[in-house]
């Protein structure tokens, strides 16, 4: 037992215990303010009595017993949660197990809830075999009934005549008429299948009941549709659909519509308005309206089916099938009359005007039939309306699919197969001959037919063996394999403009193929897409790659081939090389943009497609270049004939000759002229990296031609003066084209020329300096041998002191320092052929 507590002499004041309570620590609790509060008073007492001095006893005394009294506070808060927590315990089980209890209680409810269930589904089950059997028995009592009406009627037939029947028929009204009609249609099926002895009478008045009730029923149709009462056609519509299908009155409707009897035939005398037949057989011409006429039966089909699907929904039972006959009768007999009527008057302008033609109707009909597939919910409507109390079964397609097939159906004539396809190529072919046919004729004449034949056939041969052909149709094989009608051309009158490619003919060209291109889109089926693009740009390679291009530069080699060298080259060939490098890029573009993309789909085509794109690329490329360097190999041909008139005397001249004050030697001012106007004329034709390879393919080879020209002649000092001005007119006409590779041969050939002019002593240093100083002796020899003082002035002996001397048969020298003057001898000799030798660039196209 603990000691009992002994009074203390410092007790607190109430105020501090007040602060010393539970609800002081409840909430927000900050030990500073505590502090500051137990603190409080004693910091007042001590103002109070302004003393300067700290006395701490106050403040122990304060605090000592202030955490006597927490203690305090916190043993009673400590019995407190103890018992909270054994109260707390106590809850938790009794709450366990009440819940142990209502979790029993549940599952006896689900228990007996699944019971429950089980028992509904049985009597469900129950319920539902006694509904069939009961449905079996109505359906069977219901037969039995009608059985016994049916043989009631057939007898009162057998007997002559059926009152019963009549009376249904005029007593009952609208509804006894119907009923009438199904009990007729069922008599037909039992008399078909009762044969027995004396039962004729039965059929045969049957069946005459039955043709006087659907003769009365079609007259009363008939008439109330003359005059428009859709009430009574409504009846009588279905009455027939209870007796036969209905199918009579719907043939009465459709036959007798007014629609019909207004377009039941297109002829001569139709006012059709056709367009302008320039205009549709002009293929570079914009392609004209299609014909007015089919435009307003058109129009007046899609203003007569939105008026008769509402009354078609009013009048029939089965408005989808009344419907489908009537747009099947409209496809088969309205449009297609009239559409074989403009097709003929196409066919007899041009094949392209029958292609554009039939092209422009089928755009006009899908749009007539998207159109008219509007109508399908009007048509819906009617059958959930007009259906109801029948015991008849319609079954209709979709309206969509009756009108797809109806515009399938409409253009099988024309686009089945590849008769299609056959017409557009025609049509390629027809046109393209035309717009070609001063072209042709122009080189069947030049260069005669047989040859220009050859040309073609050998082209269209190795087509045929390659492995990634596609498979041409007979009239594009046709067109491959010859020049149709040849004699047609031969008397044709052209002009040498007729055999000048042009950029514009290529134009109109690529946009007739491109206008084929999208009519096949339109006509015919995507799967098929692939191939028939593939093919029409296989005839257009034909036309535009061989026999235009081919053909066009093969004329320019036979014209570079049979220049005559004593005249100056034609660089006309060059301006058609210019032409193919446009018409060749405008190709790829159309190839890029219009043919490539539709090929993708199949990776077979597309890699064919693509194979025969670049070997045509690659072919003209070749012949371009072939063309180039015939060109090049005729310019150098003129410029060595010019350098060729270079006379002996030109560089030795005598005393009463020497003319300083010129410019330069009659040959080197040819040259010279001829290479600036060569230039001038390159620049229009070629353009960037093309002008620099021609160039330099030029340069390289005039400054070849140089070297071994000035071999030739003996050259005086006033002859050095000579041809010193005549290297300087040449350096100055190369270094306009701006091309470092050419400026440094040619600097080469003003350095060589020095070495006439300076005194014999000064060589040394002269060959030691500049590009000379990269050659070998040996290769500068033949030029200083040209010196006339070369043994006067013993230039020879010269060498000699350089330890170089002669091979003895004054044609050469010999270097005699060993090793590595042999070695330095070899790389002078390759410096020099890199100053003369030449190396042709590629021409691009690309």
């Amino acid at each position: 037992m603990a000691p009992p507590r002994l009074p203390r002499p410092y007790e607190l004041n109430p105020d501090l215990k007040a602060t010393l309570r539970v609800e002081s620590f409840q909430g927000t609790f900050s030990s500073k303010t505590f502090i500051e509060k137990l603190s409080s008073g004693i910091i007042a007492t001590r103002i109070k009595e302004n003393s300067n001095t700290f006395d701490p006893k106050p403040f122990i005394r304060t605090f000592e017993s202030s955490l006597e009294e927490l203690e305090r506070l916190s043993s009673k808060m400590q019995k407190h949660t103890i018992e909270l927590e054994r109260e707390t315990q106590k809850e938790e089980l009794a709450f366990k197990k009440q819940v142990k209890e209502l979790g029993l209680g549940f599952e006896d409810v689900q228990s007996s809830l699944e019971s429950l269930d089980s028992r509904i589904s049985e009597v469900g089950s129950t319920a539902i075999r006694i509904g069939e059997k009961l449905e079996t028995a109505d359906k069977q009592r219901a037969r039995a009934v009608l059985s016994k009406k049916l043989m009631e009627y057939f007898m009162q037939f057998n007997d002559g005549r059926c009152p019963a029947l009549e009376s249904l028929m005029t007593q009952q009204g609208l509804d006894g008429q119907v009923e009438a009609a199904r009990i007729l249609r069922q008599l037909a099926v039992l008399a078909k299948e009762v044969d027995l002895p004396d039962t004729q009478a039965a059929r045969d008045g049957i069946e005459k009941f039955r043709e006087q009730f659907e003769t009365d029923m079609l007259s009363s149709f008939d008439k109330a549709y003359r005059q428009a009462d859709p009430k009574v056609m409504a009846h009588c519509a279905k009455a027939l659909l209870e007796f036969n299908g209905g199918h009579s009155c719907v043939q009465i409707y459709v036959n007798q519509h007014d629609f019909f009897m207004l377009h039941s035939k297109v002829n001569e005398s139709t006012a059709v308005e056709s367009p302008d037949q320039e205009n549709l057989t002009n293929p570079v011409a914009a392609i004209p309206p299609i014909d007015a006429g089919l435009i307003k039966l058109f129009d007046d089909i899609r203003t007569t089916v939105d008026q008769e699907a509402e009354i078609i929904s009013m009048v029939f039972p089965n408005p989808a099938a009344v419907f489908q006959v009537f747009i099947q009768r409209v496809f088969g007999q309205s449009i297609q009359q009239f559409i074989e009527t403009l097709l003929e008057r196409a066919q007899a302008k041009s094949t392209l005007a029958y292609i554009r033609t039939l092209h422009s109707i089928h755009e006009q009909t899908v749009l007539l039939v998207e159109d008219l597939k509007k109508c399908e919910d009007t048509l819906k409507i009617g059958i959930n309306t007009n259906m109801k109390g029948s015991n008849a079964s319609v079954a209709t397609q979709p309206l969509a699919q009756t009108l797809d097939r109806c515009l399938d159906d409409l253009f099988v004539p024309y686009l089945e197969g590849d008769r299609y396809l056959e017409k557009e190529l025609q049509s390629l072919c027809e046109i393209y001959d035309s717009m070609l046919a001063k072209f042709t004729a122009y080189q069947l004449q030049r260069r005669g037919g047989n040859k220009f034949r050859a040309i073609i056939t050998r082209t269209f041969n190795q087509i045929i063996d390659s492995p990634n052909r596609q498979t041409l149709p007979p009239v594009v094989q046709e067109n491959f394999a010859t020049v149709k009608n040849p004699e047609k051309y031969q008397n044709m009158q052209v002009s040498d403009d007729d055999g000048n490619l042009s950029v514009e003919v290529v134009i109109k060209l690529l946009k007739i193929h491109a206008e084929s291109v999208l009519r096949s889109l339109g006509l015919l089926p995507v799967s098929g897409r692939p191939k028939n693009t593939a093919v029409l740009f296989q005839l257009l390679n034909d036309y535009i790659g061989m026999r235009y291009i081919d053909a066009a530069l093969d004329s320019a080699l036979e014209d570079l081939s049979a220049l005559d060298p004593k005249f100056p080259p034609d660089m006309r060939p060059m301006k058609r090389v210019k032409l193919v490098s446009g018409i060749v890029h405008l190709l790829q573009m159309h190839f890029q943009t219009a043919i490539l993309p539709l090929t993708v789909p199949s990776p077979q085509v597309y890699r064919d497609t693509v194979i025969q794109k670049n070997k045509l690329m690659a072919s003209v490329e070749d012949k371009a270049n072939a063309t180039i360097q015939k060109e090049i190999d005729v310019i150098l041909a003129w410029l060595e004939n010019c350098l060729s008139r270079q006379r002996r005397v030109d560089f030795k001249p005598k005393d009463d000759e020497i003319d300083l004050t010129g410019l330069a030697t009659k040959p080197c001012m040819d040259c010279c002229e001829f290479l600036r106007r060569m230039y001038d004329m390159i620049r229009k034709y070629f353009d960037g990296k093309n002008i620099e390879m021609f160039c330099t393919e030029i340069g390289i080879g005039f400054h070849g031609m140089l070297l071994e020209h000035f071999k030739k002649f003996s050259i005086s000092p006033v002859g050095g003066v000579l041809l010193t001005k005549d290297i300087a007119k040449y350096q100055e006409s190369v270094k306009a084209w701006n091309i470092p590779q050419v400026n440094e041969r040619f600097e080469m050939l003003r350095q060589l020329g020095n070495v006439f002019l300076v005194k014999p002593e000064i060589l040394p240093s002269v060959l030691g300096e500049g590009y000379l100083a990269k050659v070998d002796f040996k290769s500068l020899y033949p030029y200083l041998q040209m010196r006339v003082d070369f043994k006067t002035s013993k230039i020879d002996k010269l060498f000699e002191k350089l330890n170089i001397h002669t091979n003895g048969n004054g044609g050469g020298v010999e270097a005699v320092t060993g090793g590595a003057g042999t070695m330095q001898t070899a790389t002078r000799m390759a410096a020099l052929e890199d100053l003369t030798g030449a190396k042709f660039l590629s021409y691009s196209l690309r």
